[in-house]
């Protein structure tokens, strides 16, 4: 199976005082995730840096052979809103309490890396093209 992700990222800095008590990890925007080109998740308002810094620091764990589940879990939110359930022969399932279908197959390891790092690096030359003060470079330090 195939994952996409696709953002549009809002191009405003929040400066309200709820987001600066967050760090300045705070930037919303769209988000689709596709499944073999069908739309399986979209968020028209998440919290996108919040989401990459858990991504990327997950990735990692994998590249280095972890095979630990992903759980995203927002700050807005009591439950989590995405994961990524390592299955068995490096396979993982995903999950989304606003998933709009159930996929009936997973994903390669190899495969979702890949994906969530072409979103990763597309969501950071975004941060970076608006003049956003922190990339997913400086979250992950």
């Amino acid at each position: 199976m195939y994952i996409k992700f696709l953002f549009i990222l809002n191009d405003y800095i929040p400066t309200e005082p709820a987001y600066v008590a967050n760090t300045g990890k705070y930037i919303d925007g769209s988000l689709n995730i596709y499944l073999n080109e069908t739309l399986f998740f979209h968020d028209p308002n998440l919290n996108l840096t919040e989401f990459a810094s858990q991504l990327s620091e997950w990735v990692q764990k994998v590249q280095n052979g972890s095979r630990d589940n992903m759980n995203y879990e927002s700050i807005n939110r009591n439950e989590d809103l995405m994961n990524f359930l390592y299955k068995e022969d490096d396979k993982w399932g995903i999950y989304s309490v606003w998933q709009m279908f159930e996929p009936t197959e997973y994903i390669n390891t190899e495969v979702l890396v890949e994906s969530v790092n072409r979103f990763l690096t597309a969501l950071n030359d975004g941060l970076t093209e608006i003049n956003y003060d922190y990339t997913l470079d400086k979250f992950n330090q």
